[in-house]
This record gives structure tokens, sequence and C-alpha cells, in this order.
């Protein structure tokens, strides 16, 4: 990608634990912020609902595929009016995770080396599918994968076809000002349960690990989606203190 990487709307990285009972709640049963506001794009859409995120290539071809504004930054967008195109821009081969679309265009999330995650629409006729892969066996999920304030280990399980997962996440870490303040809030999460082809999810229990629908409202959820070399997750902004999420794209940075 080429221009200026921006962020993912606060349905991927925000929240905070206030009024835990209808976050969970509202999460559970709605949709992802991705179709939140019909002709806008702001992330891959919610885990676990539909057929889910998918991956795909800028298509060789034209120099640059500029974003396109949706309609909230302009009237009329995304649509071909050269006005709804952004500044951000990707190039072709360049890999983006694909949510929901609306005619001619798609919602598309781009991951910059760094971790930097950038939404937007891009034209569709732009954006060569990938087709769906076979369900990852278990050492397909195995190793460290990180972002810039999270990581998540998986290793496997005691029991036989589990996956053991734990993971620490920070909110200001990457802020001097907060760092030097002691503002930096901190979440963790672990859990151990067995993926469901290409999905796991588990709730953090007093106790150990409870079934993702499972416990009190107010209890950490997460949920994982393997889509290779990505690992997606979300969760219900109850796994640490506030702003704190592992709602992000992982890379695998060590097996």
């Amino acid at each position: 990608m080429r221009g200026y990487p921006g962020m993912q709307g606060e349905g991927r990285h925000g929240g905070k634990r206030r009024g835990a009972g209808l976050i969970v709640l509202a999460w559970l049963s709605g949709p992802g912020m991705a179709l939140g506001a019909e002709g806008d794009c702001f992330d891959y859409g919610a885990l676990g609902a539909g057929s889910g995120p998918s991956l795909g290539t800028i298509k060789a071809g034209a120099t640059r595929v500029p974003f396109v504004q949706g309609a909230s930054g302009r009237k009329g967008c995304p649509g071909p009016d050269p006005a709804c195109r952004e500044k951000a821009f990707l190039v072709p081969g360049n890999t983006v995770i694909l949510g929901g679309a609306t005619p001619g265009f798609v919602c598309a999330t781009y991951v910059g080396q760094k971790g930097a995650v950038r939404s937007g629409w891009l034209p569709d006729a732009a954006v060569t599918r990938t087709p769906a892969a076979s369900a990852p066996a278990l050492k397909d999920w195995t190793g460290t994968w990180t972002a810039p304030e999270q990581t998540l280990v998986i290793r496997p399980g005691k029991a036989a076809g589990t996956l053991s997962v734990k993971g620490d996440a920070t909110y200001g870490a990457l802020d001097p000002d907060r760092v030097r303040r002691g503002a930096v809030n901190m979440g963790n999460v672990e859990g151990e349960t067995a993926p469901s082809g290409a999905a796991l999810a588990f709730t953090m229990g007093d106790k150990g690990t409870l079934p993702f629908a499972a416990g009190d409202p107010a209890d950490c959820r997460l949920r994982l989606t393997l889509l290779p070399p990505f690992l997606l997750a979300e969760d219900n902004n109850a796994c640490g203190g506030m702003n704190v999420t592992f709602a992000t794209v992982y890379r695998r940075t060590r097996p």
C-alpha cells in the first residue's frame, strides 16, 4: 500500500467497559461496524456471522487503486465520481480482507507490514477474490500472533484436538505521553478449546474456559477466525482496562 494508511473504525479498535451487560448483548446479536451504516465501510464485519470475511488481491493493470469514500464522507459515494477517491491507495499484488459489498464496490481492509490497518471501499473490478481454503489443521493455528498493541500465543491444548490461547493487550503503550504518566491500560485473555474449522471462540470464566455463549455478561469473550496469513479477532470489550481490546488483525511472527 502507498498513500496515507489510516486506522479502522472503533468497531474494531475502541470501546469501554461501562454497561458491560448491554455491550455484550448488542455485540452478540448485532452486525459489525462494516454494516452499521448503509454506504459506509469501516472494517470486514462481525466474525461468526454469515459467510464471514474472505481474501482478495489487487489485480494487475492499474498502477494504483485509490480507496473510495463512503456515504458519510461525501454525498453520492461510493461511486465513479473522481471526487469520491481518497488519497490512500493500493497497488497490484496487495492482499486485502474483504467484507460487505455495494453495487460496484467491495469493503476492503489492508494491513500494513507494521500492523497499521486501513479499511475503505475499492472498485470491485479491481479485486480478484481468493478461492476459499480448506479447513485449517491445528498446526496452522499455532504460533505467536502479533499486532501493534496485542499478542496472542496459540499452542496445542492439553486435550486432543484443542488449542490453548493466551494473550496480552495494552491501550496507550505506543503513546510516549501515556507511558510517561503511567496511564497505559492492560488486559489479558486465556482459554483452551477446540476450533471449528477456521473459527475458535470461548468465554474466560472465573473457573476456566466456558463455551462462547456461557458465563456472566461481563466475562471476557474472544472469537477468532483464521484467514492465512492473518488471524482475525473480536472481543466484547471486557478483556481488560478501558479501551483495551484484542479485536484487530494479527500476523504470525513466530511458529
